[in-house]
């Protein structure tokens, strides 16, 4: 069998979530290569927003852990997207609780990353802001809806994706979603940074 041909092959499978799921749970290291290059940008922008000690790290022991775990795992390729997420999640709790006693620095968030998902308003918005302007609008919201926007714009779920990571109704979650961006853009009125800047909602 010929290089191109086995390439081509291994492109068609890509292609089908459930032949690459397949594929990776028979130990494929393509496979398995092609499912992280997929998610770890974005594993890695949410995990450094959220504070991970070590964001390299950290993402490769979410893969590590799911890997480990991939025949548990039954579902479509969104609900794999939320199944990597909720382990992250689940690992910065993990995290949190060993370094309790310690300052949770969250690293700005750079406009400019291409790990910052992007195909909605709110993600234009804002990318549109510096990031010391998100450093400190963020902090203006409250634990949940910082959440909710992490996941949302850093990681780039789906309102459907968030709710499953959040373990939340996706009522609860859309409603943080829409209250954190009032409040964004309250703050931008009042602190009169860019008018333009949270964009047309």
């Amino acid at each position: 069998m010929s290089t191109t041909g086995s390439e081509a092959g291994f492109q068609a499978a890509t292609d089908d979530f459930e032949e690459l799921l397949e594929r990776a749970r028979r130990g494929s290291g393509r496979a398995l290569r092609h499912l992280y290059d997929s998610l770890s940008p974005q594993l890695a922008g949410y995990l450094r927003v959220r504070g991970a000690a070590d964001v390299g790290t950290a993402t490769n022991e979410v893969f590590h852990r799911a890997f480990d775990r991939l025949d548990r795992f039954k579902g479509s390729e969104s609900g794999f997207r939320s199944w990597i997420f909720t382990i992250a999640n689940n690992l910065l709790i993990d995290e949190h609780r060993k370094r309790i006693r310690r300052p949770n620095v969250v690293a700005s968030l750079d406009p400019t990353r291409h790990d910052v998902a992007g195909g909605d308003t709110e993600s234009e918005a804002i990318r549109n802001l510096s990031a010391g302007d998100i450093d400190r609008l963020l902090e203006t919201l409250t634990p949940n809806q910082r959440d909710v926007l992490h996941l949302r714009i850093i990681a780039g779920l789906t309102l459907a994706e968030t709710a499953e990571v959040l373990q939340r109704p996706l009522g609860a979650v859309k409603s943080l979603q829409h209250r954190a961006v009032e409040a964004l853009r309250n703050n931008l009125e009042r602190n009169r940074v860019s008018p333009d800047a949270i964009g047309t909602f």
